[in-house]
């Protein structure tokens, strides 16, 4: 019996100390080597998903480039850390999300600002070349010398639906140069709107965003003070594809 005893002391004593030392330097050895992920990366990274905006419109291609810079920065904060932090791939991941759309988004709003507007078609700012022109009393109202040209000349210009009275198969429509008149109560001036009427038997239905349309200029000088003076008869009303 007392062979046994010893030869079981000696089982246990075999081997439990260095399995205790190795699981002890191991777990030593982990907390040693852990390196923690600077916040600049998953902040680039975060970016750069936001960035993607840059495909819808111009504030969006804002957001890209700011990202591109907080991106290159993260990557050189990281560098600099020189390995006491980590996550260089998470903010070289974020500025080539942010590179690309910046790139490619660019390149979108070039196109559809070279295509939205139809041939034969002038192209025709309503707040700036329109609307900011407003009216002569001499003493009649008479249009501004710059926009009397336009009248019955195809012109292509946007602006917002102002209350619509249903959301499809509309065939008429007011149009304004802005949507602050609708959006904060104020009295839309003759000269900030037009009655747009389509052609043709061709209908739309109503955007809450800015819409392009293209048609024939008219004019009507004799509008009581509230109506609107001009009016385009339409033969295309769409969703504008830039806001500029």
């Amino acid at each position: 019996m007392t062979e046994n005893i010893l030869e079981l002391t000696s089982k246990q004593s075999l081997f439990p100390q260095s399995e205790k030392t190795n699981w002890s330097n191991s777990a030593e050895f982990d907390d040693f080597n852990y390196v923690p992920v600077s916040p600049w990366g998953p902040l680039a990274l975060i970016m750069g998903f936001c960035s993607l905006t840059g495909f819808l419109g111009i504030f969006g291609l804002y957001l890209a480039l700011v990202s591109v810079i907080i991106g290159v920065v993260a990557v050189n904060q990281i560098r600099k850390a020189e390995g006491t932090v980590k996550g260089v791939l998470f903010a070289i991941l974020g500025v080539t999300l942010a590179s690309g759309s910046l790139v490619f988004g660019s390149v979108k709003m070039v196109r559809d600002y070279s295509t939205e507007c139809p041939e034969g078609f002038l192209r025709v700012n309503f707040p700036r070349d329109i609307s900011a022109k407003q009216f002569l009393y001499v003493p009649q109202r008479r249009l501004h010398p710059d926009v009397a040209p336009l009248e019955g000349k195809p012109i292509f210009l946007k602006g917002f639906m102002w209350q619509t009275e249903k959301s499809e198969g509309l065939t008429e429509f007011v149009l304004l140069k802005d949507n602050g008149e609708c959006c904060f109560g104020g009295k839309a001036q003759p000269y900030d709107m037009m009655r747009i009427r389509l052609q043709n038997g061709q209908t739309t239905r109503a955007y809450i965003g800015k819409v392009a349309v293209a048609g024939v200029l008219r004019v009507d000088l004799e509008a009581g003070e509230d109506a609107p003076v001009y009016t385009i008869d339409a033969t295309m009303v769409e969703e504008a594809r830039t806001r500029f």
